[in-house]
């Protein structure tokens, strides 16, 4: 993959606000989470504009609604057997691999990768890397690795 998107380990926590820097260094994204009852992420863009949002909404099992731009792409969710589906409907994307040790990839409709998740260990502190081929992926991507970090993490 070309491009990637990288959050340094704190991003494990939903709380407070961290950064996404991308391969040069450079601050992109701005991720806030908010500790309330419906659990949710607001994520800007650097010019600090509003191009995501990820919220809990009401269901036996957890389940998360991904905004982006205002406009829905889908949920994930814990299915039967605790184990995560995702469905993203708007993109017609699925994920596959480890979601709770957050080395996953992305797939499109027919079945083409579009990109991936993994840590990193070779950065002075422990990286999670987004990787991705097309650019106008990026921030679809970093709201499924976001979102699968939130279900995979809940208490």
């Amino acid at each position: 993959m070309n491009n990637t998107l990288y959050i340094e380990q704190k991003w494990l926590s939903m709380w407070g606000r961290f950064e996404v820097e991308n391969e040069a260094g450079q601050c992109v994204y701005t991720v806030e989470g908010e500790p309330s009852f419906t659990r949710k992420l607001v994520i800007y863009n650097d010019r600090n504009d509003q191009v995501g949002l990820i919220h809990s909404v009401f269901s036996f099992w957890p389940k998360y609604e991904v905004e982006m731009n205002g406009h829905s792409l889908g949920t994930i969710e814990y299915r039967f057997a605790l184990h995560p589906a995702l469905d993203f409907n708007e993109l017609g994307w699925h994920a596959e691999g480890n979601f709770i040790g957050l080395d996953f990839q992305v797939y499109d409709r027919n079945d083409r990768e579009i990109g991936s998740v993994c840590r990193e260990l070779w950065h002075l502190t422990d990286f999670y890397a987004i990787h991705y081929q097309n650019p106008e992926n990026e921030l679809s991507m970093l709201l499924i690795a976001l979102a699968i970090d939130i279900l995979t993490t809940k208490n």
